[in-house]
């Protein structure tokens, strides 16, 4: 959901916003609901590492939601999501 909300954040106007989400339909894209776990998580991740690796609470909520359905996290973020890395 948060991603969702971040892409759409980026769109330049309606018409490229509408391709977005005909895209998304298109692609049977399953748009993930933060639920009170989730939240609590990235609750916690957010006071650990927000000064330590910058972690903002969209990439809280994004690690936290990602690493409690079992779904592979992707990012570009590297720094901010480091502790969430399986190796």
């Amino acid at each position: 959901m948060v991603t969702y909300m971040e892409l759409v954040q980026g769109m330049k106007n309606k018409n490229e916003l509408r391709a977005f989400q005909k895209t998304f339909q298109r692609w049977g894209v399953n748009i993930i609901q933060i639920d009170e776990e989730a939240f609590a998580h990235s609750m916690f991740d957010v006071q650990e590492y927000a000064l330590s690796h910058s972690m903002t609470l969209s990439d809280g909520l994004i690690a936290a939601t990602a690493v409690q359905n079992s779904e592979v996290l992707v990012t570009a973020n590297d720094r901010h999501c480091k502790r969430f890395d399986p190796e």
